[in-house]
């Protein structure tokens, strides 16, 4: 989405807002919401300030509109991951994903959304409602391919597929905690295993 503004008297000027939020998305990752300042939001987006108050009106909406660029996409690229005809392949190669997102730098950069629910939470209401949505969204998706499974007779019916969904949410967030720490490949790997070894 293009959005007019000025660079001057008379000058109009033009910018990506999607591009403007996903760079700032990129900032709040680096510092977190406290720490980063207008001036790290208009560095890291290239805007000038009248620019950043008129497309996003301040610091706080535009951090929202980062968190939902980024829930956005992430559950689209769940939904992806969870196509695969086979069940018990869809949850490994979701799983896997989420392996290769807490590693390296990806991994040291961590989740916006569950910095975002470390940080904010409880007290921001507008913060708590989207990181508990992106939660609950995660969750369906999860339990519903675990349901398919289930029905097509690849996964065992006596298991509590909103449970299990649970379980493995939480285990992907913690990995997303954990990746902060380099925690290495391997050890997201050994996790990933284990969890999937309880859906019998």
């Amino acid at each position: 989405m293009k959005s007019d503004t000025r660079s001057g008297p008379g000058r109009p000027r033009e910018f990506d807002e999607q591009e403007a939020v996903q760079n700032a998305l990129e900032v709040f990752r680096a510092r977190g919401y406290a720490a980063t300042s207008l001036t790290d939001l208009i560095e890291g987006t290239q805007l000038s300030r009248g620019s950043l108050y008129k497309a996003f009106g301040d610091k706080h909406q535009l951090f929202l509109a980062a968190l939902d660029f980024y829930t956005e996409r992430g559950i689209a690229r769940l939904t992806r991951n969870l196509r695969h005809a086979s069940a018990r392949t869809a949850l490994r190669e979701a799983l896997r994903h989420y392996v290769r997102l807490s590693v390296g730098l990806e991994g040291l950069a961590g989740c916006p959304v569950t910095a975002a629910a470390t940080e904010c939470l409880p007290f921001d209401a507008d913060v708590k409602s989207r990181v508990t949505d992106m939660f609950a969204r995660m969750q369906a998706l999860l339990a519903g391919a675990i349901r398919r499974g289930q029905t097509a007779g690849e996964l065992a019916a006596d298991q509590n597929a909103d449970d299990l969904a649970r379980f493995l949410l939480c285990t992907i967030e913690g990995m997303r905690v954990l990746g902060k720490t380099d925690a290495g490949e391997k050890a997201m790997d050994t996790i990933a295993e284990i969890a999937l070894s309880a859906i019998r």
